[in-house]
C-alpha cells in the first residue's frame, strides 16, 4: 500500500471516534420511537408546527391532523396519501372560523407511510400550505 493511501486511512481512522461522539450528543440519540413519537416539533422556518410531526414514527394511527399557524387561519384543504391506492381528500369544515390552531379528524390510517397535503388561507386573503410525511407502525 503506498504512504498516500495510508495517511487516507489513517485520517479516517481519526474521525471515527469524533462521528460516535457526535452521534451520541444528538439530542434523539437512544430515543424509543415512542418517545420520538411524542416529541413537540420545532416549529418550520414559517412558524408552522404539525401534528403528527413532519417524519414522525407513530405506534398507532393519528386521529387528526392539526397545524398551529403564528396567526389565525382556516383549513381549505387535507389530502391524505398512503401506501397503498389513490390519494383521499379529508373533509375540512367550510364555516369553520380562523384559528392559530386547526385541526381535522383522520380516518384509520393502515401501518405505512403516509403524507398529508394541507392548505389553509388567512382572514386577509393570505394562503399557506406544506407537506407533511409520517409513518404509522
Amino acid at each position: 500500500m503506498n504512504r498516500t493511501r495510508l495517511a487516507g486511512f489513517a485520517a479516517l481512522a481519526a474521525l471515527g471516534p469524533l462521528s460516535i461522539a457526535q452521534a451520541q450528543s444528538h439530542s434523539h440519540a437512544g430515543m424509543s420511537m415512542q418517545d420520538h413519537a411524542a416529541m413537540q416539533a420545532a416549529p418550520a422556518a414559517n412558524g408552522v408546527t404539525t401534528t403528527p410531526a413532519d417524519n414522525a414514527m407513530l405506534a398507532a394511527s393519528p386521529t387528526t391532523f392539526s397545524v398551529t399557524f403564528p396567526h389565525a387561519m382556516t383549513l381549505t384543504s387535507l389530502r391524505l396519501t398512503g401506501p397503498a391506492g389513490p390519494s383521499v381528500d379529508v373533509a375540512v369544515s367550510a364555516d369553520a372560523q380562523p384559528a392559530a390552531t386547526v385541526s381535522a379528524p383522520l380516518p384509520v390510517l393502515a401501518p405505512g407511510s403516509w403524507s398529508v397535503a394541507w392548505a389553509a388561507k388567512g382572514a386577509d386573503g393570505h394562503q399557506m400550505n406544506g407537506v407533511v410525511r409520517f409513518m404509522v407502525h
